[in-house]
């Protein structure tokens, strides 16, 4: 007995050195642990503020002097304790902002084995015309667009249909010309060719097609005028801006970028003017049962100058189609997106106050639903955008028509200048 007593005391005795060697062991390990994800975590945040400054910088190109700065003004924001250098390269044929950034990460546990500190770096390019790029503009031409007031004439600044030219002329000037770069523009109401004679419908030999070229593109765009007396069918506009951005002129690799980018109040309206000479719209942007017998009764609100909200539920043919016709737009839109189409969308002078939402899909899930126009307007308009989740990063809105050239010129940035590493 006593000897089996010795032999458990000696055993002790051998187990707790081991026991305080293994606890070190342990400690250290996770103390390098820690230290190691602090240097894992600052990397990416660098590499986050790198990305931002590069794109930040490039979208002041060709102004090198304002690229250098935007990007330095980036990282001072996000990582102060950087030191960076800067490089920008303004060629037209590849523009481009290049940011490299280091910055010291102190450790804790490191120390004792002699590391104070360790040195992270990281950076990132920006540019453009580096992959080819297809643009199309779908701008509304509706009779809000050239009503008058605001407009004494449709050249008349301030007047919307004035003001989205000048918009859609920004637009072009900025991508084009661009390497691998083409444009496109159309303009929509509630129907399209053929020809009516009271000019209600948009003539498709009007379009703009694919082109590098911004002084034929303008040429186009300046043909566009607001007469109305078709309604406003926003899934046509989507469908017929498919149609240039897929069509002559469009690149075939696989890495295109390809957006569009869309103009409207978001109120769609049909009436029987859509069916004059058998013009009606595709099936797909068609409601059901539409005939040459509807009666067009508006019951939103105008896009300019204000109008009376009322219901969409009241139950007319008009209400049951615009409820429809905001069904198909959806639809139309979420068609031309699994086709890996970016769409922008610009709401000028939408129905109501912005209701601060987000286009979940449970929102976007109660388009068409019995909501007057104050809401379903802005609603469809968010739900059309390609915005990325959580955001309303793709929807502009715009209360008056002198702000579009300005979005249309920062929207086409957003498009020309990516992330190239």
């Amino acid at each position: 007995m006593k000897l089996i007593i010795r032999i458990l005391k000696n055993d002790s005795a051998q187990v707790l050195p081991i026991f305080a060697m293994l606890t070190m062991v342990l400690l250290g390990l996770m103390g390098l642990a820690a230290d190691i994800g602090r240097v894992y975590v600052a990397r990416a945040q660098l590499g986050r503020s790198v990305d931002a400054a590069a794109l930040a910088g490039a979208k002041q190109l060709p102004n090198l002097i304002a690229a250098d700065a935007k990007a330095r003004a980036y990282i001072a924001a996000n990582d102060p304790d950087a030191t960076i250098q800067i490089s920008v390269y303004p060629d037209v044929a590849a523009q481009q902002v290049a940011v490299s950034a280091t910055k010291k990460v102190d450790t804790i546990f490191l120390r004792a084995l002699g590391v104070g500190s360790v040195n992270i770096k990281n950076d990132a390019t920006a540019g453009f015309g580096v992959v080819p790029v297809d643009a199309v503009m779908a701008i509304d031409a509706t009779g809000s667009m050239g009503a008058n007031p605001p407009c004494v004439t449709q050249t008349t600044s301030g007047c919307p249909i004035y003001e989205a030219k000048n918009a859609a002329a920004a637009f072009t000037n900025t991508l084009l010309p661009g390497n691998n770069t083409v444009v496109g523009n159309i303009s929509f109401r509630g129907c399209i060719d053929p020809p009516d004679p009271a000019g209600a419908c948009v003539l498709t030999s009007g379009y703009g097609a694919l082109t590098n070229s911004a002084s034929t593109l303008i040429t186009k765009i300046n043909g566009m005028t607001a007469p109305g007396g078709s309604g406003t069918n926003v899934c046509l506009g989507l469908d017929q801006a498919a149609s240039v951005l897929f069509g002559p002129g469009s690149h075939s690799a696989s890495n295109t970028i390809r957006t569009i980018v869309i103009l409207s109040d978001g109120d769609n309206t049909y009436n029987n003017v859509s069916y004059v000479n058998g013009q009606a719209p595709p099936l797909a942007c068609r409601p059901a049962n539409s005939s040459s017998s509807d009666i067009y009764l508006s019951t939103g609100c105008s896009s300019v100058g204000g109008g009376a909200t009322t219901s969409s539920s009241a139950g007319s043919t008009s209400d049951t189609h615009e409820k429809a016709l905001d069904i198909l737009t959806k639809s139309r839109a979420d068609a031309i997106k699994a086709l890996g189409v970016e769409i922008y969308v610009v709401g000028l002078g939408v129905c109501g106050t912005d209701d601060g939402l987000l286009p979940t899909a449970g929102y976007c899930a109660n388009i068409g639903n019995t909501s007057p126009d104050t809401v379903a307007d802005q609603r469809l308009l968010k739900c059309v955008a390609s915005s990325s989740g959580g955001t309303n990063d793709h929807f502009f809105p715009a209360t008056t028509a002198t702000q579009l050239p300005a979005i249309f010129q920062q929207i086409a940035q957003n498009i020309a200048f990516r992330l190239i590493k």
